[in-house]
């Protein structure tokens, strides 16, 4: 089976290596360079409790499944690409600040541990002793133990020497500007390089999804980009990292790495427009500062700014089309890293088995479609 992947960010990268792994071929087709786009922006968290809390929904069980799937996942790409991911069981601790929030979440910890997450309330004085560097002003924490993260760059550097290792071919800089479609088939994609015929393709183009061409309306899922910025600061010598991923309780978290901590995010709807501004650097460290006071004595060494994939109801959309041999695997927002392993699966065994398993009707790509 011949396949082509639209799109070489992790999520394209990942279904291509699984593809590849079983024998197919397949080929990945890249606009820019593979893996640096949202793909490169992220933090790498695997935080399905943090993100989904007391969500009990297809999004919430998705988030779990992938994470379930990460440890394998993680050891299998390590061994293919010889290449470490900074896969890290890390945990995550939401803060309150409030004794409004403690409440708010002391409740949730209860709810979350009786549903059987592992998940416990942390007085202040423990959640002080477990990360000194907090405000010592908070109220508590919840402790999400589970959580882990990743390093995103090092896991799309990974995924395409597996994709190729397997026998995939990466063509980067190749911009597909539309699709074959011959009596409601796909045949294939066209590129400013010319045609390249395939028997399935799979748009995996993450913020660009909706910008494929030679589709009819409502084939596509309405994908729009939602930009988000970030900073990376250095601790003076001698200061210790925190270990656990830190969730204020606004828009911003805390992504510890082994020499930096990475703080985002910023969500913002300005289409395809990608600058960094001074404002939201010095907003996000000031309620990053919220968290660890002395981070405003660290020092920035890198922003930037990333495109992420959102659906109407930020939840991602995996599937078939109406167009036969054309699926999509996009609009997985925030979660893009740790959706990874269960999308490429669900994508490989809808492709080679015809399996549409019980999380597909969740994520259909016909529900935006108005009657």
């Amino acid at each position: 089976m011949r396949t082509v992947i639209i799109g070489g960010g992790v999520a394209g990268l990942a279904i291509g290596w699984r593809l590849a792994a079983s024998g197919c071929e397949v080929e990945v087709l890249e606009r820019a360079l593979a893996g640096r786009a949202s793909s490169w922006a992220a933090a790498g968290m695997l935080a399905a409790t943090a993100e989904t809390q007391m969500q009990d929904n297809a999004h919430t069980r998705l988030a779990q499944e992938g994470r379930a799937r990460w440890p394998k996942f993680a050891e299998e790409l390590e061994t293919a690409s010889k290449i470490r991911l900074g896969y890290r069981e890390c945990g995550s601790m939401l803060i309150a600040h409030t004794n409004e929030g403690a409440i708010r979440l002391q409740s949730t910890a209860r709810k979350l541990a009786r549903r059987g997450e592992n998940v416990s309330w942390c007085s202040r004085e423990e959640a002080l002793r477990r990360e000194p560097l907090l405000n010592p002003s908070i109220k508590g924490a919840l402790r999400a133990a589970d959580d882990a993260q990743v390093d995103n760059r090092q896991l799309s550097v990974a995924l395409a020497q597996a994709f190729i290792g397997a026998g995939g071919v990466l063509r980067e800089q190749c911009d597909v500007r539309s699709l074959l479609i011959k009596s409601g088939k796909v045949g294939g994609v066209v590129t400013a390089d010319g045609n390249i015929f395939a028997e399935k393709v799979v748009i995996a183009a993450g913020a660009w999804t909706s910008k494929i061409a030679g589709l009819d309306d409502g084939v596509l899922p309405p994908v729009r980009p939602a930009k988000g910025q970030m900073t990376a600061v250095k601790p003076p010598k001698g200061v210790r990292m925190p270990n656990h991923l830190i969730w204020g309780e606004d828009v911003v978290y805390l992504v510890p790495r082994e020499e930096t901590l990475l703080i985002g995010a910023t969500v913002e709807d300005v289409g395809f427009e990608t600058s960094v501004s001074l404002d939201a650097m010095e907003e996000l460290i000031a309620l990053a500062s919220r968290q660890i006071p002395s981070l405003s004595t660290w020092s920035i060494v890198e922003s930037w700014a990333g495109l992420r994939p959102r659906t109407p109801d930020d939840s991602p959309v995996v599937g078939a089309t109406p167009v036969e041999g054309l699926f999509v695997a996009s609009g997985q927002y925030r979660n893009g890293i740790l959706f990874a392993p269960v999308l490429a699966d669900m994508i490989c065994a809808l492709l080679l088995e015809g399996d549409t398993g019980p999380l597909f009707q969740y994520f259909d790509t016909k529900r935006f479609v108005k009657n």
